[in-house]
């Protein structure tokens, strides 16, 4: 199968482990690279699971990590509340470190996990090179993996790379700014040839404990009283319904084997093969951009 001059970046965090080995097995289907850009510390300010990552970073070695450390206070003031600033940090961060010979990104998260072959039938015959940028379809999951809804989403962005600078990468709406911010010809829900979705997307399969850590620690978390809905929706079995968006569902069978049991990772490597890890100093630098405005700083170094 040709690879096209396409890389994926992957947003993760340790949270969401039980869904990095199968998110990297279909993305390497169809991608030439893969980034995955990590922060030491999860966006609460509590730290990572140094012991989990240093697994994971064994564990992969055709993969790039890009580990950059948390520094809250030297944000810029302009994000200081923003609750998405270091989601878009990570991608900013994993675009740096794109081999030359890329010529399109797809950005996802970690729980977000491609049909790869079905995927790369796609880029093979797709036109999707002649577009700026695409968002592309994808399927829902809530609380076990057999649970998906009937409405479709498409958070999944596919953009040309010449084509994005750094306020479309840093802008607090994410992948829907890029989205909305690039020129045409672009296009959204974008589905296989045979009207389907190409993505699953298992955001909220989780255990009770591992969703409240999700609600605590992810970016959004102060959107609403995400606790006291998590504990309501495990007091009773699934209702059919989601408190997130009201979806409803159906009962698939399961599309990757994925499990709500500890997810073991095997190291191959005694070091990370490819490990980027930015100092503190250096993160400083990026955040701060020196006497220099942040944005005008960082247009700098993207261009």
């Amino acid at each position: 199968m040709h690879k096209k001059p396409v890389a994926a970046v992957i947003n993760f965090c340790t949270n969401e482990s039980r869904f990095l080995q199968v998110c990297i097995e279909q993305a390497r289907l169809f991608a030439q690279q893969i980034i995955i850009p990590v922060c030491d510390h999860f966006f609460d300010g509590k730290p990572e699971n140094g012991e989990l990552l240093d697994q994971i970073y064994r564990s992969f070695p055709d993969c790039l990590f890009v580990q950059y450390p948390y520094i809250r206070d030297k944000v810029p003031r302009e994000w200081k509340n923003s609750s998405h600033f270091w989601h878009s940090f990570s991608r900013y961060l994993a675009v740096q470190h794109l081999d030359p010979s890329i010529e399109t990104i797809l950005f996802l998260d970690a729980d977000e996990v491609a049909d790869g072959e079905m995927f790369a039938q796609w880029l093979d015959n797709s036109d999707y090179h002649q577009h700026t940028v695409l968002k592309l379809a994808n399927y829902w999951y809530f609380r076990e993996p057999r649970y998906q809804a009937l409405m479709w989403e498409d958070s999944i962005v596919l953009a040309q790379r010449r084509a994005l600078n750094a306020s479309m990468l840093m802008h607090e709406r994410e992948r829907e700014a890029i989205y909305e911010l690039l020129p045409g010809p672009k296009r959204r829900g974008v589905t296989s040839p045979e009207g389907e979705p190409m993505f699953h997307h298992f955001s909220w399969v989780r255990t009770k404990e591992e969703m409240l850590k999700k609600v605590g620690s992810w970016g959004h978390r102060k959107d609403r009283d995400w606790i006291a809905q998590v504990e309501e929706e495990f007091s009773a079995p699934f209702r059919g319904t989601d408190f997130v968006h009201g979806y409803q569902y159906k009962s698939v069978e399961p599309k990757f084997d994925i499990r709500l049991d500890p997810t073991p990772f095997t190291p191959i490597l005694p070091q990370p093969a490819s490990l980027k890890k930015l100092t503190y100093a250096q993160t400083s630098r990026l955040l701060k951009g020196g006497n220099r405005s942040f944005w005008g700083y960082i247009s700098r170094l993207f261009s």
